[in-house]
C-alpha cells in the first residue's frame, strides 16, 4: 500500500467509466508527480461492468458497502472513505437510500465554503486549461457568448483544482449528463470556440444560421489541433489517433443537430412580415409536396426519403443562395420558406 507521504501528494478519489464500446467502471485517483510537476492518475479499484452489486442493503435503513472496496480506499485517504464511497457510486444506489445520500451530502458541502486561498489562485493560474473554463462556463450558465468567460467565479473555478487530466474530463462526462439533446451541438459550437471564425454578428446567438458544412470542416480542425496540444493531455498515455475523450465528442457532433433558434425563427418571420407591405401574393391553398419539390429543385420522391437533419442541411444551402442579402430573390425566399415548413412536417 502506498506510504503516508504519498498521501499527501495524492487527490481525489473518483469514479470512472470506459469512453467508448461497453461501459466498464473503477474508481480512480489523481496522483501529483513531484518530479514533472504534473498530476496522473492510477486505478484504484475495478468495478467491472456493474458497480451496485458491490452494494447491499441487509435493513430497511441500511446500506453496505463491499469491505474490499472500502478497504482500498481507506488505504489512500485521510477521513471518511465509506461517505466518499457513496458519493461516487450515488448513481447505482437504490432509490430511497439515493435521497438519504444526497441529503448528507448537500449538508458536507455547504460546510466546506472557504475562501479561495493564494496558493489556490496560483495554482488555478497554472493547472486551469481555457478548454476546461469553456466548459464549465456553459455548463454553468448555458450561454453561447462567452464575453464574460473571465468573469467565471473562482470558487467555481476550484472545482477543476488538483485533479488530473483523466478526471477532469470523468467530471465534465457527469456534468454533461444533464445536457439536453438540442443542446449538444450548441455545447460543442461554444466549447471548441467556433464561432471565433465566423464573422456574422449572430454568429453567437444563432449557430443555425452559419454554413453548416464549413462549420463541419472547422470542427474537425479545431478536433485534430487540440489533440496534439501536449499541455492539455499531459499526464495521459499516448494514444495512436485521437485521445478517446475527444473520439467521444466527435461522435456528440455528428449524432446531434442544433436545436430550434427562436433567433433564427424570429428573424426568418419578421422577413416575411416585412415584405408583405410590397404587395407579394399570399397563396389561398396549401402548399403541395409537388410545388415544394419545384422549389427546392429537387424530385419529390427524393424529398420525401429525406431526414430531418437532411431536409435542413438542404435548406440552408438553398436559403444561401435565395437570400436578398445575397442577390436572392425574396419572393423565392419566402416560398423556399413555406416549402420547408411543408416538408418539414411531413419528415
Amino acid at each position: 500500500m502506498p506510504s503516508g507521504s504519498s498521501k499527501q501528494k495524492s487527490g481525489g478519489i473518483y469514479l470512472a467509466r470506459t469512453i467508448l464500446g461497453h461501459p466498464h467502471f473503477s474508481v480512480r485517483q489523481s496522483v501529483f508527480d513531484g518530479r514533472r510537476k504534473i498530476w496522473r492518475h492510477r486505478r484504484v479499484f475495478d468495478l467491472g461492468r456493474e458497480p451496485g452489486r458491490f452494494l447491499t442493503y441487509p435493513f430497511d435503513d441500511y446500506l453496505h458497502i463491499r469491505d474490499d472496496l472500502v478497504k482500498a480506499v481507506a488505504d489512500l485517504v485521510e477521513g471518511d472513505a465509506y461517505a466518499l464511497l457513496e458519493e461516487i457510486l450515488l448513481p447505482f444506489i437504490r432509490k430511497g437510500f439515493r435521497e438519504q445520500v444526497e441529503a448528507a451530502l448537500a449538508r458536507r458541502q455547504s460546510l466546506n465554503r472557504t475562501p479561495v486561498t493564494a496558493a489556490e489562485q496560483e495554482a488555478l493560474d497554472r493547472e486551469l486549461q481555457i478548454f476546461d473554463l469553456r466548459r464549465l462556463h456553459y455548463l454553468w450558465y448555458g450561454a453561447v457568448d462567452q464575453s464574460r468567460l473571465f468573469r467565471t467565479p473562482v470558487k467555481l473555478r476550484r472545482r477543476l483544482l488538483g485533479k488530473s487530466r483523466d478526471e477532469k474530463e470523468q467530471y465534465f462526462i457527469g456534468l454533461e449528463q444533464a445536457l439536453h439533446a438540442d443542446q449538444v451541438k450548441e455545447y460543442l459550437f461554444t466549447v471548441f470556440n467556433l464561432q471565433r471564425h465566423f464573422a456574422e454578428s449572430y454568429a453567437r446567438i444563432m449557430p443555425q444560421g452559419l454554413d453548416q458544412e464549413k462549420l463541419d470542416s472547422l470542427f474537425l480542425d479545431e478536433l485534430c489541433r487540440m489533440n496534439d496540444d501536449p499541455v492539455l493531455w499531459q499526464g495521459m498515455a499516448p494514444v495512436a489517433g485521437l485521445q478517446p475523450y475527444l473520439v467521444r465528442y466527435l461522435i456528440l457532433f455528428f449524432d446531434y443537430e442544433f436545436g430550434e433558434s427562436a433567433a433564427l425563427n424570429s428573424f426568418i418571420r419578421q422577413f416575411m412580415d416585412s415584405h408583405r407591405r410590397f404587395g407579394f401574393p399570399e397563396r389561398q391553398n396549401a402548399m403541395g409536396l409537388e410545388e415544394a419539390s419545384a422549389v427546392f429543385g429537387e424530385p419529390a420522391e427524393r424529398l420525401a426519403k429525406l431526414s430531418k437533419g437532411e431536409l435542413k442541411k438542404m435548406f440552408r444551402r438553398r436559403a444561401k443562395k435565395l437570400h436578398p442579402d445575397t442577390g436572392g430573390d425574396s419572393e423565392k425566399f419566402v416560398r423556399l420558406q413555406k416549402a420547408f415548413e411543408v416538408l418539414y412536417r411531413q419528415s
